[in-house]
This record gives structure tokens, C-alpha cells and sequence, in this order.
């Protein structure tokens, strides 16, 4: 056998049967891990997962701060007492973890009383593609929405509103979902904003 044959043979058994290719292996190649069968350990230093690019990071969701008050939502404080009001109990209200509240016109309210229903016309939404109606998870950044839709026209409400009643529940921007409808049914508790100025 000539040196060529007896080099490319060497070359074929060793690198081909290594990797499992070879058909008539001793082994079949089941594991990305051939330095030590069995032993596919996470490579950790200090505590941290290392990757080719580095150190993994865990990603933190994040979460809404549920201790803010409508008073940290608000650009401009409000003027005169009913305003004040209003602020002043909503900012009492505790969120519900069962409930998703949504600050509400009151031409929006009438469509809800009258077809028992309502989907909003997005022209508030923020993200293209949305085409139910926003609700929040907390009950002080929907009492805001509610607050300025009162300042402009003198009139709105804030809706408390069962998560599980809800057709669809779509996770939108930080601590806002969106729904293709409000049924009636589902809303547990109204709150008139021109009671809450009182």
C-alpha cells in the first residue's frame, strides 16, 4: 500500500467515525457533546452562563409599578376643586389583580349601554394593527386616561372591568392589553367622574 491510500484512509476513519458519519461506526453520534459523552454541563463562571459572546444575562420582564398613584401619571396637576376631586379618589382606589380597567368617554359609555357592547375606534391606539379597545392593568394609568377625557369635556368614566369575562385579553404596551370588545357584562363597577368631582 502506497503512502497517499494509507494517509487518506487514516484521514477518512478517524475524522468521518469520530463524528458518527461513517455507517459502519462501533457508535452512533446522539450527542452534541463528543469530549465527554453524558456530561453536557452549562459552562458557568461566578454564576454567570457563558455563550461565545459573553456572559448571558437574564432578561427581567417588566412589570408596572403598581405603587404609582394618578398623581405620578399626570403632565399637568389639576385646577380647581372638582379636579382635585377627582384626583384625590382616584388615587384611593386600589387595582384588582382579577380586574383591567379603562378610562372611558361618555359617548363611548352610550354605545355600551345601548348595544350592550363596544369596541373602540382606535383612534387613540398607539400600535398599528389594533383594532379593539385598550385597558390597563392598573387602575390609577386608566383613572389618568379618564381624568383628561373629563378636563376636555366635562364628562367620562372609569370602568373596572373582569379579566375573564373578556372575549380576548392581547398584551399591547407596558401594562396595557387591548380586546376586539367590551361587553356590558363584564363590567363590575363604574365610576362617573362628574360624582367623583363632588
Amino acid at each position: 500500500m502506497d503512502f497517499d491510500s494509507l494517509y487518506l484512509g487514516y484521514i477518512t476513519e478517524f475524522t468521518v467515525a469520530d463524528a458518527g458519519l461513517a455507517g459502519d461506526a462501533d457508535f452512533s453520534y446522539n450527542s452534541g457533546d463528543t469530549y465527554a459523552p453524558g456530561d453536557a454541563r452549562i459552562p458557568k463562571a461566578l454564576g454567570a452562563t457563558i455563550s461565545r459572546k459573553g456572559k448571558v444575562k437574564k432578561k427581567r420582564k417588566k412589570k408596572l409599578n403598581e405603587n404609582k398613584s394618578i398623581h405620578d401619571y399626570l403632565i399637568l396637576p389639576p385646577q380647581g376643586k372638582d379636579q382635585e376631586n377627582i384626583v384625590d379618589k382616584i388615587a384611593q382606589l386600589k387595582t384588582n389583580p382579577d380586574e383591567v380597567y379603562r378610562g372611558m368617554s361618555s359617548a363611548e359609555y352610550k354605545n355600551l349601554l345601548k348595544h350592550k357592547q363596544v369596541v373602540s375606534r382606535g383612534a387613540g391606539n398607539t400600535r398599528k394593527g389594533i383594532t379593539g379597545s385598550y385597558v390597563s392593568d392598573s387602575v390609577q394609568l386608566a383613572g389618568r386616561f379618564a381624568f383628561t377625557e373629563y378636563k376636555q369635556k366635562g364628562r367620562a368614566f372609569l370602568l373596572a372591568i373582569d379579566k375573564n369575562k373578556l372575549p380576548d385579553l392581547n398584551p399591547a404596551d407596558e401594562g396595557n392589553y387591548w380586546t376586539s370588545n367590551l361587553p356590558l357584562d363584564a363590567v363590575n363597577k363604574v365610576y362617573d367622574l362628574q360624582d367623583l368631582a363632588k
